[in-house]
């Protein structure tokens, strides 16, 4: 077996059991068991040096230099506990899911609590992109920047947490997991020009079912009084129910009824070009205020508004 596949079997093992020891949770803690500590390179020398120091002074019997590596030594043990406490109890919460557009990064805010930490590096693992917090005392807020990602809906790495803090002798770190998500909506566009045709249109037609149309909004129904103007009487409903008419209540205007937001059934980049144009499409709407639907090849969201149904909306279109 070669050394490269002997490495990413020796990861992928370390990785199963990061995950038994160390599951996704919203909030953690930073504690002795999550928290390892070695001698950074630095601290290899340091070490060589008491160690020589030691070995002279007790050939030569030179008290001076047994006291300059008993000083040492105790530098080396203060360093080293101070180190630890430093990242000790560190506390990491998630407030909430990281949201981005296609194909920009996305930004992940964190809320950081800590006695006293300071020169706290942070980054994701299998990233070489390092964000240095150099000061934390209470709780803070932190942001922290993902990289640009395809669309979809992705989990968030696990984190790796280093500090070299006090002296540079020791290293410490720790790989906590923090369960939450990244969505990426695809990038809104509004306007094509050579595949225009096949793009989604937002009508004021419900989608169709096998059998009919469905219903319109019975808010702006009513039952057939004399001297309603015939243009205002839903035909279509009349062979249903020839008994009882129904109109369109007046001074309700077309306008005021639903749009539904189609995605046809596309794949490759014909299908990116439909969410974009969808996914634009949707944010106009939200922002005028309107009640809209989305219908898609393999989902149907009944409509209506508010930033809680946009949000829906954008992430049925990241799953598409």
């Amino acid at each position: 077996m070669s050394y490269a596949k002997l490495k990413q079997r020796a990861q992928q093992r370390f990785i199963d059991w990061l995950d038994k020891r160390q599951p996704a949770t919203p909030s953690l803690a930073l504690t002795q068991g999550v928290i390892y500590i070695l001698p950074s390179r630095f601290g290899w020398w340091f070490s060589f040096l008491i160690i020589l120091l030691y070995l002279l002074g007790t050939n030569y019997q030179n008290n001076l230099i047994l006291l300059a590596s008993f000083v040492l030594m105790s530098v080396l043990l203060s360093t080293m506990v101070l180190a630890f406490l430093n990242v000790h109890r560190l506390r990491l919460t998630v407030t909430d899911d990281a949201v981005t557009y296609a194909p920009l990064p996305a930004a992940l805010t964190l809320k950081i609590t800590a006695n006293l930490c300071q020169m706290l590096q942070i980054r994701l693992k299998g990233q070489r992109h390092v964000q240095l917090l150099e000061y934390v005392a209470g709780t803070d807020a932190f942001t922290l920047m993902i990289p640009a990602l395809d669309r979809g809906c992705y989990s968030l790495p696990r984190l790796v947490l280093k500090s070299d803090y006090p002296l540079g002798l020791f290293t410490t770190w720790s790989y906590p997991a923090l369960q939450t998500q990244i969505w990426v909506y695809p990038e809104p566009v509004a306007k094509y020009t050579d595949t225009e045709q096949t793009l989604p249109q937002a009508t004021n037609t419900p989608p169709t079912t096998q059998n009919e149309l469905q219903p319109t909004d019975p808010t702006l129904l009513r039952a057939y009084q004399q001297g309603d103007s015939p243009k205002h009487i839903l035909w279509k409903r009349l062979p249903a129910a020839p008994q009882q008419p129904v109109v369109r209540q007046r001074g309700a205007p077309l306008q005021s009824l639903p749009e539904w937001v189609h995605v046809p059934l596309l794949q490759g980049p014909a299908l990116e070009h439909a969410l974009s144009h969808a996914c634009q499409q949707l944010l106009d709407l939200e922002a005028q205020g309107r009640h809209y639907g989305l219908q898609t090849a393999t989902a149907q969201i009944a409509p209506a508004s508010g930033q809680l149904h946009l949000t829906r909306c954008l992430q049925e279109l990241a799953l598409c």
